[in-house]
């Protein structure tokens, strides 16, 4: 079973499609996410490079570092990931389980 938390599953499920990665120096890079590892290091293909002075360049493959990542935008698709059901589901069963902590703490004092 995988260690990996929410966001690294998330970016796991956006491999093979279109992606933007903002680098830390201002570099943006879109294309194609071709492999994502756990330390968020990226393998992308037909990469649209937009350095700091706007200036635009195409790269058929990079690979990018984990730490060196702003920020990553993902696929509108990704709404509908079945990571977001179990997050869901995690965080309704903690509310109720609060709620019942919580009400029995009041039939305590009374």
């Amino acid at each position: 079973m995988s260690t990996a938390g929410v966001p690294l599953k998330l970016l796991f499920e956006a491999e093979n499609m279109k992606v933007t990665v903002e680098m830390k120096n201002g570099e943006i890079f879109r294309g194609m996410l071709v492999g994502a590892e756990e330390t968020m290091n990226m393998n992308m293909s037909d990469v649209l490079k937009t350095a700091r002075n706007g200036q635009v360049s195409k790269l058929p493959n990079v690979y990018l570092r984990g730490s060196s990542i702003r920020f990553v935008v993902l696929p509108e698709l990704l709404k509908n990931a079945p990571i977001f059901q179990t997050v869901t589901t995690m965080k309704r069963k903690m509310e109720q389980a609060a709620q019942q902590r919580q009400q029995g703490s009041k039939r305590k004092r009374e």
